[in-house]
């Protein structure tokens, strides 16, 4: 007897793969290019600065005539971008199955990794002292006392704010993951999966054209793809285990155009901001 396309199923369709990664590299590039140049970039030039150097992954702001104020208002102005970035697009995140179900994943990836950014920067600062939360001179809590104390308390608010973003972002997915039972949570797990490897592969890859070598790669390009949306890899074991979704969910076919725009996007950022930009 054949299944209708309206019940849940053991073994939900599938989104095409090629169309979910070029969806997974555009909603990392988006999300990166958000924090930096609408973040910190902005915020330079607002500000009355310049930037000495613009990189895919980092934006050298001139601080030779700007007040502490002013380098800590743009050294936060990357992860407000994201707060915000995050908070918008879960609440544009209708909990029921979209007709545009390619755009409602982008949306939801696009937010989900805007969050962790903005949240793990937390933790990636409390735990190394350096980043857009650190105690270095263009942290945000530079010259913060005792250091140790500041870092402490920097990394358990970046735990916990970085649990609760998983916790919503997997309540804003649930109920568009078709499906039911063991089915359903590896369905959800392996697109997560394809996201998170192809961020981690675009990510390495444009860090590398930088110039000045594996350290921004490992500390900035690395790190916010690996590290701050290591959460793609475990947050789908939190959905509901009991519940059934009618197909296809988030299932859609193949995109020519959104293969292309992804492809076109990834390229021309790499291109044009891994090997940085001096102004």
């Amino acid at each position: 007897m054949a299944q209708s396309s309206t019940l849940p199923a053991a073994n939900p369709p599938k989104p095409d793969t090629l169309t979910l990664i070029a969806i997974s590299a555009l909603a990392y590039i988006a999300a990166v290019g958000l924090h930096e140049h609408l973040g910190h970039t902005a915020a330079c030039f607002l500000l009355g600065s310049h930037p000495i150097e613009i990189g895919a992954f980092y934006v050298n702001c001139d601080y030779s005539r700007m007040s502490d104020l002013n380098i800590r208002l743009v050294t936060l102005a990357g992860p407000l971008v994201s707060l915000l970035v995050g908070i918008l697009s879960l609440l544009a995140l209708r909990n029921r199955t979209p007709r545009a179900r390619s755009a409602a994943y982008f949306v939801w990836l696009l937010g989900t990794i805007g969050l962790m950014s903005a949240t793990g920067y937390l933790l990636f600062s409390g735990v190394s002292g350096i980043g857009d939360f650190g105690t270095t001179r263009d942290g945000a809590f530079y010259q913060a006392s005792p250091e140790w104390l500041w870092r402490a308390v920097l990394t358990v608010a970046g735990l916990a704010s970085y649990y609760l973003v998983i916790f919503i972002s997997v309540r804003k997915i649930d109920p568009l993951i078709a499906g039911e039972g063991r089915g359903r949570i590896r369905a959800a797990r392996m697109m997560a999966l394809i996201s998170y490897l192809t961020g981690a592969v675009v990510s390495i890859l444009t860090g590398l054209l930088n110039p000045h070598g594996l350290i921004i790669v490992l500390i900035s390009s690395a790190a916010s793809s690996l590290g701050a949306t290591s959460g793609l890899l475990w947050m789908m074991q939190m959905l509901n285990r009991k519940g059934q979704v009618p197909a296809p969910g988030l299932a859609f076919q193949r995109s020519w155009v959104w293969i292309a725009l992804g492809a076109a996007v990834t390229v021309v950022y790499a291109v044009v901001l891994g090997p940085t930009i001096r102004p």
